[in-house]
């Protein structure tokens, strides 16, 4: 029992996702209310309760050596949409290559890359900012790689979506910041930060299971033609693709000269991806493709999975002075935003 506790309190998010997931499958009616939930506000609470909750002292010690954080920005919004591509070649379905790509240009999760970094025994200020980084540039990344990408498919009002992107993703991150300068509010989100990153992660839960259920419905008159051997493989993609990038931060910080601690921030921070973004983007401008939800669950589900392993695996590699801090930390928080953000996997 007393090893119970501890576990449950670092897994609670992956036990209540997989319950979730079998509602949708199960009982679906269970979880309608969720289509009730609109993405946009959801996510923009989110992430306000992100910023809110973000020591600007730490992203201002990050940025005295500044250059992790960038290469990390530099395999999410470089490497990974170019995987998207060319994995997407793989794929027989327009859906399914569309959705590839989404998955891969969005912004990294605000907070499961600082969890992860900090369960693993890495660098948190830099992966805090090589995440504020990354959501600060997608209005504009994001928009010019499905622009590029997916044009030929669908036509795309690229503004229009840059607009829209710089709304949900800059405006709730600067007011979150704005609301830390009185000190009884930056009082409070110190305070309650573990609490508060539980509410976000509860928020981003919401939206991760209304994808479930997405993803179930379209596959219930699309099984029989499709068969699950394609959907298999299709997760398989999705899950290599993110590993791949992960492994190449890890691999790459090494040939940089980055210490360990940075580059598993890098490996983290560089492959994670943002849901709720993408399923802003999938709704509002690829509703004509059905099916392309589907790798957007898969990604955002299996880098919570295959992270957590790789998270304990790092941190029983790491320095023995180091397991019992970051052990009792990850256990302490429970949450991705109990660090100073809370999302993506968001």
């Amino acid at each position: 029992m007393g090893r119970m506790i501890p576990f449950l309190a670092k897994r609670w998010f992956l036990l209540v996702l997989v319950l979730g997931v079998l509602t949708a499958w199960l009982w679906p009616a269970g979880l309608g209310w969720t289509r009730l939930v609109p993405p946009r506000l959801v996510m923009a609470l989110a992430l306000f309760l992100s910023a809110w909750t973000l020591d600007s002292a730490r992203l201002y010690a990050a940025c005295r050596n500044p250059w992790p954080a960038l290469w990390a920005v530099a395999i999410s919004y470089l490497l990974l949409p170019a995987l998207g591509w060319l994995t997407g070649g793989l794929a027989p379905l327009a859906d399914f290559r569309i959705g590839l790509m989404i998955c891969a240009c969005v912004p990294c999760t605000l907070a499961s890359a600082v969890l992860w970094t900090r369960m693993a025994g890495g660098d948190e200020a830099t992966a805090l900012l090589s995440t504020f980084i990354s959501t600060a540039l997608g209005w504009l990344a994001t928009a010019s790689w499905l622009s590029w990408t997916t044009g030929s498919q669908i036509q795309l009002d690229t503004l229009s979506m840059m607009r829209e992107l710089a709304l949900i993703l800059l405006l709730p991150v600067v007011v979150g910041q704005l609301a830390r300068a009185p000190a009884p509010l930056r009082w409070t989100a110190t305070r309650f930060r573990a609490g508060i990153g539980v509410v976000s992660r509860l928020l981003i839960l919401v939206i991760m299971l209304r994808t479930a259920l997405e993803v179930l419905g379209q596959l219930e008159h699309a099984l029989a033609r499709l068969g699950v051997g394609l959907l298999l493989f299709m997760a398989v993609l999705c899950v290599g693709n993110h590993l791949a990038a992960l492994y190449f931060g890890w691999w790459s910080s090494a040939r940089l000269g980055f210490s360990r601690e940075a580059a598993i921030a890098v490996a983290f921070s560089g492959s994670q991806k943002t849901l709720p973004v993408s399923l802003v983007l999938w709704e509002s401008y690829f509703r004509d493709y059905p099916l392309a939800v589907a790798p957007l669950l898969f990604y955002h589900a299996g880098q919570l999975i295959v992270d957590t392993v790789i998270a304990d695996q790092w941190s029983a590699d790491g320095p023995r002075e180091d397991k019992g801090e970051t052990d009792q930390a990850a256990a302490a928080s429970g949450n991705e935003a109990t660090a100073p953000s809370a999302e993506d996997g968001r």
